[in-house]
């Protein structure tokens, strides 16, 4: 090989060798690139003009000759895999032959090419080890924030409680005390807010799947019980039946369906829940309300940007719980510009769906 033919394998990061086969068809090596110099600590003067046989005694070197022979005379190229004694120790390899051939087609050459798998496999061994750890530090820390939350919680209901207690028979003399009472009230009140969220955001977060058959209407009848239970808004979902995780479905709506109401901006809100079959068995559901809107922090976040303050705890949570399920959601305003649609796709089939009720946009006021 002439110099600049050895100057370019030089330049190649990985070692690369190349095997002449001689008149006597013994194979020896030509080239040994400055890679595998360095990765083997054998200088090219003990390898050129040999063959595998001399420069690995004993069972490695029957090995790695039987391998080039083999694609020599297969005119095939090979991988294979060898532990090599390298300089940082023995080292597993893989070790690729592509033959050259001759205008006659007669295989006069052979190059080579090596990896160490053994760094790769660390380096993936070390991933794995990564992933689990910041896996674990997750779990921790979100298990602290759910404790220390729900630690939180008794003494902002106190909070509310004694703000109630001082306002009972209070003669307000003018003097800024009544309104020291009322911002005392609403810190408890944010306060209790926000760790209701956080404990939200725990509950989906650490739910488990599992899937069952469910009335999708039943589910969110007993959701609209809680949130509206006195009847002042209009809330309706449609008639079907899934194979689902209910658990975690009822978390999402009863996020969704609240947030609807805490921000419609009005009295009385309309909110309509429907769903239909997706792809690769997975279930769109729609979330649709005639209220303000969500403000675009909201709307940012949930199709897909970073957690911000405003956007709330709650929102964090579903989007995470949908996430690792492997659907996605996503918010936007209707046409006529009144009111929000959210849409999410999540895991399960459906059993039976009714036909869907007037579109809510003709309702809205």
């Amino acid at each position: 090989m002439d110099r600049n033919e050895l100057n370019l394998l030089d330049s190649i990061g990985n070692p690369v060798f190349v095997l002449d086969l001689r008149p006597s068809n013994w194979l020896q090596y030509i080239a040994w690139n400055q890679a595998a110099v360095d990765r083997s600590a054998i200088p090219r003067e003990d390898v050129i003009g040999k063959t595998a046989l001399e420069v690995y005694p004993g069972r490695l070197g029957r090995i790695a000759y039987e391998r080039h022979a083999m694609v020599a005379k297969s005119g095939k190229a090979d991988s294979y895999e060898i532990a090599l004694p390298l300089k940082v120790g023995e080292r597993t390899v893989r070790t690729t032959l592509t033959p050259l051939s001759e205008p006659d087609g007669q295989v006069r050459k052979l190059v080579g090419s090596t990896v160490d798998l053994s760094s790769e496999r660390e380096q993936h061994q070390n991933r794995i080890q990564a992933s689990a750890e910041i896996t674990a530090l997750t779990s921790e820390m979100e298990q602290f924030i759910s404790m220390a939350a729900h630690d939180l919680r008794s003494p902002m209901l106190n909070v509310q409680n004694i703000a109630f207690m001082l306002r009972e028979d209070f003669e307000d003399l003018g003097d800024g005390k009544l309104e020291l009472i009322d911002l005392l009230e609403n810190v408890g009140v944010q306060a209790t807010s926000l760790i209701t969220d956080v404990l939200s955001y725990a509950r989906a977060t650490n739910a488990q799947a599992r899937q069952s058959v469910f009335g999708l209407e039943e589910l969110c009848a007993n959701i609209f019980v809680v949130l509206d239970p006195q009847n002042k808004h209009e809330l309706s979902a449609v008639q079907a039946e899934l194979f689902s995780d209910d658990i975690a479905l009822q978390i999402i709506l009863r996020n969704l369906v609240d947030n609807a109401i805490k921000h419609a901006g009005k009295e009385s809100v309309d909110v309509r829940i429907s769903v239909r079959e997706g792809a690769e068995e997975y279930l769109e559901f729609e979330v649709r309300d005639n209220g303000r809107g969500f403000d675009d922090p909201a709307i940012v976040f949930l199709g897909g940007g970073k957690f911000r303050a405003e956007s709330g705890f709650g929102l964090l949570g579903i989007r995470r719980l949908i996430n690792s399920r492997g659907g996605a959601i996503s918010a936007e305003a209707p046409e006529t510009g009144v009111g929000s649609i959210v849409r999410f796709t999540f895991p399960g089939k459906a059993v039976s769906i009714a036909a869907p009720k007037s579109d809510l946009a003709s309702a809205a006021t």
